[in-house]
């Protein structure tokens, strides 16, 4: 998928679509209140808006989801890297605000505010000491600068980003581009930054993997921007350049106590840290095996020769001072360089000289003397667990750090010493006294958490626009003007959840819901399978991302196509019995599928029958669920009652297979769709019940379920015909015949109130339409047959202006809303969309 530049969202979006408060319903050609101040039944047509998702908050820190992967402590407030965003927490307030990116991945684009660009890995934090913002964002540095002025040789805005090292271009085992400036030089992935004592910037360059089985992985190296001209790591450096202090791109050595600049860092260095004689802490993970296997380790470059952590060390030269160098959790109370680290992903430097690790299941410290630290006597040298007890996951806020289970990557000390540590979409603290911390009363010893949900979406139960969410992939609207969609994250582990835009006040999923107001209906953030015929907010889902992945049926239940638990799942909107099932509103059960992989059953009941990763449903007209059941390239149909459907008797809970023979080869059209090769992509109908099938033959096709002239060719009851798209992949231009366009990877697919079919293209970023009749739609005139993008193909996210000078970054499904507004889920900018019919 491609990565897209994105701009400021439009506050005020439902309402410019005339849709505020009513979920986007209302009479078919409806609208109202214009953008920027248009009078009600003035919006242009075609024009875009963001009407959900976002940056999250400003609120109580615990109330805003993060995925903090770097942190900081500067001028009362914690700074938080989160990937997307950088976020800060007011200790006095505990409130969380958003000081730079919008949410959006995509590639770094230093210019402009800050708070209306994309940034992309954003980890590394710092505040200089003029105030300013130090963000590593994967291959540049940048600084929002705290006011208008000159810093760091440029002339800067308050509010804007300025590039202060790394050209954006990537070091990709190129020159690194060592004694020029840092501005031209070239950096794999800035995970970390901080000053030294003399105020030279060091910064964590993260190197890559190879591919799994091959060799040639891209070194991390710890690299230095001199503050002023001078000699300092035994280099001679000039203000403004970038050198190299520890690692090599390739080749090196493995081996400890030579000299930094020869030694091998691996590919996976997670932070550089000054201590307090200028000696360098470099948390190193070593994942040199790019199949998995990771060697973590603390890692010290000597500024002057002496003893540190009880080891001897001689200027220049590197050393290790914790792990052996096998993953493990072994050695609390021995000598650190015995002891086994499972991640070392970020060390710090506490006010006694200690070294504090990130490692991964525990918080651990190595004693920079002998002495009593965090409740514990320590010997210089020796390692200790003070947080975590090795389990992983969550629990025991306000009891015993020792006791809980964590989630610990970038750690980092507040003013008051305590311990700040990230990971598991929260940051969670152990405090080092008894008082009074981001206004909690604590305990010295105890565990809280001080910022995150614990989950990778916020904004329950209030406006759209103030939610988080990210990666939103399927969406549809009921006829009442509900809209539901799924958004997942993936971050080693794929977590969804279904929500729900209401558009009418009342009872509904077992909740009661406030107009234009969005809710979590289903899923609990956890990644698997559980809670069937019980809360749909307590239930797990495993993988339902697909295009078109929710459907609603003729009763407003919500039916998800559940990926990698092999089901077809249904959410009750109201108690009743659906499918042969009683069910409770805002339950959760499922309707087809056995859980095992695998083609069986058709003709019998569907919760018997096995299915193949199903990443599609839609509803057609008659209720019946229609299954888009992907390993096994066909579609199949659920019945809702007994009937004839698609030419053949059916059953009500069986289930059938209606296109597919079970191959991915195309075999032609205009033959039994049953008989047909197939590569289904996503599936929806039309208002007469036509299947319509997004396949990976670079097509559009439909299955008639009536014989006639249909989308300009004659057709045949149960026969397939591609109605666009040449069978080539590509993208081609607008205003063309329909059957002669290129597509590169299609997603979900719909049609509106006149018929016409609409489905975007992920990769291009475009949303097409194939109009079925002449007339102007979205703002474009169209002749019947032709095919026209909509949305997608600009610069910016381009909210209040032209759809197609949006950009989408990878728009994955469509649904059209009783108003006749298109919505669109904006998958890697992290928002839903709504482009005015």
């Amino acid at each position: 998928m491609r990565s897209r530049r994105a701009a400021g969202l439009a506050g005020a979006a439902l309402a410019a679509l005339g849709l505020a408060a009513v979920g986007l319903a209302g009479p078919a050609g409806a609208v109202g209140a214009g953008a920027a101040g248009r009078p009600a039944g003035s919006v242009q047509a075609g024009v875009i808006s963001t009407i959900a998702g976002g940056v999250g908050g400003p609120g109580l820190a615990t109330s805003v989801a993060v995925s903090p992967c770097g942190l900081d402590w500067a001028s009362g407030s914690l700074l938080i890297g989160d990937g997307t965003m950088v976020r800060r927490v007011s200790m006095a307030t505990d409130v969380l605000t958003t000081v730079a990116g919008d949410n959006a991945s995509g590639p770094v684009d230093d210019s402009g505010t800050a708070v209306s660009r994309p940034l992309s890995d954003a980890c590394g934090t710092l505040r200089d000491a003029a105030g300013n913002l130090i963000i590593g964002v994967g291959a540049q540095v940048l600084v929002l600068p705290a006011k208008t002025g000159r810093f760091y040789g440029q002339a800067m805005t308050a509010g804007n980003l300025y590039p202060i090292a790394g050209s954006g271009a990537g070091r990709d085992g190129g020159p690194a581009g060592d004694g020029g400036p840092a501005t031209k030089a070239s950096l794999s992935a800035a995970v970390h930054v901080a000053f030294d004592r003399t105020g030279n910037l060091l910064i964590a360059d993260a190197g890559y993997p190879s591919d799994c089985g091959e060799e040639n992985p891209l070194g991390s190296l710890v690299r230095v921007v001199a503050a002023r001209t001078g000699t300092f790591y035994g280099q001679k450096m000039t203000a403004g350049d970038i050198y190299t202090v520890a690692g090599v791109q390739s080749g090196g050595t493995t081996a400890y106590g030579g000299l930094a600049t020869r030694a091998w860092l691996g590919v996976a260095i997670g932070s550089v840290q000054p201590d307090r004689y200028g000696n360098l802490v470099v948390a190193d993970q070593r994942e040199n095996d790019p199949c998995g296997v990771i060697e973590p380790s603390v890692l010290v470059i000597a500024e002057v020769t002496g003893t540190f952590y009880g080891v001897k060390m001689t200027a220049g030269h590197i050393y290790r001072v914790a792990g052996d160098g096998k993953a493990g959790r072994a050695g609390d109370g021995g000598p650190a360089p015995a002891a086994s680290l499972a991640l070392a992903a970020g060390a710090v430097v506490d006010g006694a000289g200690n070294l504090v690790i990130g490692d991964g299941s525990r918080v651990r410290v190595v004693a920079a003397r002998t002495g009593r630290f965090y409740g514990q006597q320590m010997t210089v040298g020796h390692i200790y667990g003070i947080a975590g007890n090795g389990l992983g996951g969550y629990s025991g806020d306000g009891g015993p750090a020792g006791q809980a289970r964590v989630a610990a990557g970038a750690v980092a000390l507040d003013a008051d010493g305590n311990v700040l540590f990230g990971g598991g979409h929260r940051v969670r603290l152990e405090a080092v006294r008894t008082g009074t911390f981001y206004r909690v009363k604590m305990t010295a010893g105890d565990i809280y958490t001080v910022a995150g949900t614990g989950a990778a979406f916020s904004g329950d139960g209030g406006p759209p626009s103030r939610a988080e969410f990210t990666l939103p992939t399927a969406v549809t609207v009921d006829k009442a003007g509900d809209i539901a969609f799924s958004a997942a994250t993936v971050d080693g582990a794929e977590t969804t959840t279904v929500d729900l835009i209401a558009a009418s006040s009342g009872s509904l999923f077992g909740r009661r819901l406030t107009a234009g107001n969005l809710y979590t209906v289903a899923g609990n953030g956890i990644a698997g399978y559980r809670g069937d015929d019980g809360p749909a907010r307590e239930a797990e889902f495993d993988l339902p991302f697909g295009a078109a992945a929710v459907a609603f049926d003729g009763t407003g239940n919500i039916v998800v196509a559940d990926a990698g638990s092999n089901r077809v799942r249904m959410i009750a909107a109201r108690s009743g019995r659906f499918f042969g099932q009683q069910m409770t509103a805002g339950d959760i059960y499922s309707i087809a599928g056995t859980g095992a992989s695998g083609f069986s059953g058709d003709g019998g009941l569907a919760v018997k029958a096995k299915i193949g990763f199903p990443t599609g449903v839609a509803v057609d007209p008659h209720g019946n669920v229609v299954v888009l059941d992907s390993l096994n390239r066909r579609v199949r149909v659920v019945a809702a009652a007994t009937g004839t459907f698609y030419g053949r008797a059916m059953i009500a809970g069986h289930i059938y297979t209606v296109a597919g023979d079970g191959s991915a080869s195309f075999n032609g059209d205009g033959i039994p769709a049953v008989k047909a090769g197939i590569a289904p992509e996503a599936v929806g109908t039309d208002a007469a019940g036509n299947l319509i099938i997004a396949d990976n033959h670079f097509r559009v096709r439909l299955v008639a379920v009536s014989t006639g002239t249909m989308y300009g060719q004659p057709m045949t009851a149960g026969d397939i015909y591609t109605i666009a798209g040449d069978g080539v992949q590509g993208s081609s231009g607008s205003g063309i015949p329909a059957r002669q366009a290129e597509f590169d990877v299609l997603g979900g697919v719909t049609t509106d109130q006149h018929g016409n079919v609409i489905v975007p293209d992920a990769y291009t970023g475009l949303v097409w339409v194939v109009a079925v009749t002449d007339g102007t739609f979205y703002g474009q005139a169209m002749t019947a047959g032709d095919i026209y993008a909509i949305a997608g193909g600009g610069a910016t996210l381009g909210a209040g202006g032209p759809a197609t000078s949006a950009l989408l970054n990878s728009p994955l499904d469509v649904a059209v809303t009783p108003a006749g507004s298109l919505l669109v889920t904006d998958g890697y900018d992290n928002l839903l969309r709504a482009v005015s019919p």
